[in-house]
């Protein structure tokens, strides 16, 4: 499996290793914004999270998964499924990871779990002197990526501060759904100069609604709109797609494979995440799908930790669109990894896929 940029490659070779019994252990864990983030569905103040921690051989590999509450998965059916998992498949750590990738079925109704054990065991390969390397720039500057910080929906005065927060990226991302929405646009023009990306989490009922909140960003500003409408209106989507020239994602109508091939026609982008998709060897397959059927790629994330959003930046010359500002929403990200600076993202030097932990975490071995 090849993962990462164009000038960048990650290859696994399968060679066994002289391996230590597999041991896989998990950390509940409750992200929290710094400010409370608003969207179309209300406030949220944090997202529940899974960290799950692989050792094999003195090599140890860390995973993620985390859950906001509008998906269908939950701290204890990660755990679950894990445990049912691991129970039944004896192996090291390159052979699960091996029977991951092989087998479409296994947790295939849990993507947040399998995203998580599945960038552990490959930060194991990857961190194995024999197996994995990585050859990437500290710096990436994104020429024609635009990088992306969010500004959520909420009340008006907060607005100056979460502006300053998102000033090392090279657009903002407003969330609507608000009442306030036209005057939260108008005070963000009027305050800043970069180019805006509008997503409404599926909480408009028209496609007038879209046309008006472009018009009152100024449409010239807005470099694409990200899941308008509720994910079974596909009509609507189309209909939008046809009254403008501004690039309209999907987000919660493309969950998988099929969903991207089903929509194609609906959107001129995909907003690919390692949550959805289920691991970073399905954040490639759904890339270089949606780059065959002629969309736009972005890189998004459910508000991940620096863990998550490290390992999604390996892709991030592939995308149109980097929207992985999880680090900066969060005040307790146990971990150190992506930076931003000038509109292009730091990679960070650590092993692996890069991400440091820089906490003391609680971690109980599955099955315990």
């Amino acid at each position: 499996m090849k993962l990462g940029m164009e000038d960048e490659r990650c290859v696994v070779h399968r060679s066994p290793l002289r391996t230590m019994a597999l041991k896989i252990s998990y950390c509940r864990y409750r992200l929290l914004f710094r400010h409370p983030f608003g969207t179309a569905h209300g406030l949220r103040t944090g997202t529940d999270a899974v960290f799950i921690k692989a050792e094999e051989s003195g090599l140890v590999g860390y995973g993620e998964a985390t859950l906001p509450p509008y998906v269908n998965e939950t701290v204890d059916s990660v755990i679950q499924r894990l445990e049912a998992l691991l129970r039944n498949v004896a192996t090291d750590a390159s052979g699960l990871l091996e029977r991951l990738e092989a087998d479409r079925d296994l947790l295939r109704d849990g993507p947040g779990a399998r995203a998580a054990l599945h960038t552990a065991l490959m930060e194991i390969i990857i961190n194995s002197h024999n197996d994995v390397v990585y050859q990437s720039n500290r710096h990436i500057q994104l020429k024609s990526t635009i990088t992306l910080m969010t500004v959520g929906s909420g009340e008006l005065a907060d607005i100056p501060t979460k502006l300053k927060d998102t000033l090392q990226s090279g657009a903002v991302k407003v969330k609507l759904g608000s009442p306030n929405d036209k005057d939260a646009l108008k005070l963000i023009k009027e305050l800043d100069h970069r180019p805006l990306f509008l997503d409404a989490n599926q909480g408009l009922g028209s496609v007038q609604d879209a046309l008006d909140r472009i018009a009152w960003a100024d449409q010239d500003r807005v470099i694409g709109m990200e899941q308008p409408f509720p994910k079974d209106r596909s009509d609507l989507h189309a209909a939008l797609k046809a009254a403008t020239q501004v690039p309209i994602y999907g987000d919660e109508s493309i969950q998988s494979l099929a969903d991207l091939e089903a929509q194609a026609g609906n959107f001129s982008g995909v907003n690919v995440k390692l949550m959805k998709c289920g691991g970073l060897d399905r954040v490639k397959e759904q890339i270089d799908r949606a780059r065959e059927l002629g969309l736009k790629v972005m890189l998004g994330s459910m508000s991940e930790s620096s863990l998550g959003c490290t390992a999604m930046a390996r892709f991030a010359r592939q995308a149109d669109v980097v929207d992985l500002d999880g680090p900066w929403l969060i005040r307790n990200d146990p971990f150190k990894g992506i930076g931003m600076l000038n509109g292009g993202l730091t990679m960070p030097e650590g092993p692996g896929l890069g991400a440091t932990l820089c906490a003391e975490l609680d971690w109980t071995p599955i099955g315990a």
